[in-house]
């Protein structure tokens, strides 16, 4: 039997993230009026852009800002829930629904104290589709990195299981499905000696 996988430094790293994500919200209230903006990368490249968003990640809007709180912290106890049994059996999923964790808490935390999130990541966008992205945030970010690693997974890496044939308890142990026998018995050896003489004189 493997040895149980600790659970508690996934739970420490959704922490550390949710954390990383409201210290960001909380400098930038403290040192932004809404709608200002700072130019941080080759001029309107990146910018830090205080908005509010009533609505879910990127700015995309549902109705009903109860509805949304309600859904988020739904969401986060599913998570926590699938989190746990995702490390005991040792998925990889659990890299990327740890992400999708931190980003449900930290939005839901901003939805239940001002009514609304706290965006501040303002990128550009080549201009085909949109002039710039939806300015977001670092919890937008976790969700956007886990549905990333996730399809990745999905595709190419779905589940790290040791193979059964390398465990201890198998090495070294007959098989006994060899040589087409049933299970529990043992082929008999072929004899290859002579047997007693039959011919007469």
């Amino acid at each position: 039997m493997s040895p149980r996988r600790p659970v508690w430094p996934w739970y420490g790293g959704t922490a550390a993230l949710i954390l990383l994500d409201q210290i960001s919200k909380i400098l930038v209230r403290q040192r932004f009026d809404l709608h200002e903006s700072l130019s941080l990368l080759g001029g309107d490249l990146v910018r830090l852009t205080y908005v509010l968003n009533p609505g879910i990640a990127f700015g995309l809007r549902l109705p009903g800002p109860i509805l949304l709180l309600i859904f988020g912290w739904l969401a986060a106890g599913i998570l926590t829930v699938y989190l746990y049994t995702l490390v005991r059996r040792g998925d990889a999923l659990r890299w990327p629904v740890m992400l999708f964790l931190a980003g449900a808490i930290g939005n839901s935390i901003d939805r239940a104290l001002y009514g609304a999130v706290t965006d501040f990541l303002d990128v550009d966008f080549p201009d085909v589709i949109m002039e710039r992205w939806p300015v977001f945030n670092a919890a937008d970010s976790c969700v956007t990195i886990g549905i990333i690693w996730m399809i990745a997974l999905l595709l190419f890496h779905r589940r790290e299981v040791a193979p059964a044939s390398l465990s201890p308890s198998t090495i070294g142990e007959p098989s006994d499905r060899s040589f087409g026998t049933r299970p529990g018995t043992h082929p008999v050896p072929n004899d290859d000696r002579p047997g007693p003489a039959t011919g007469t004189d």
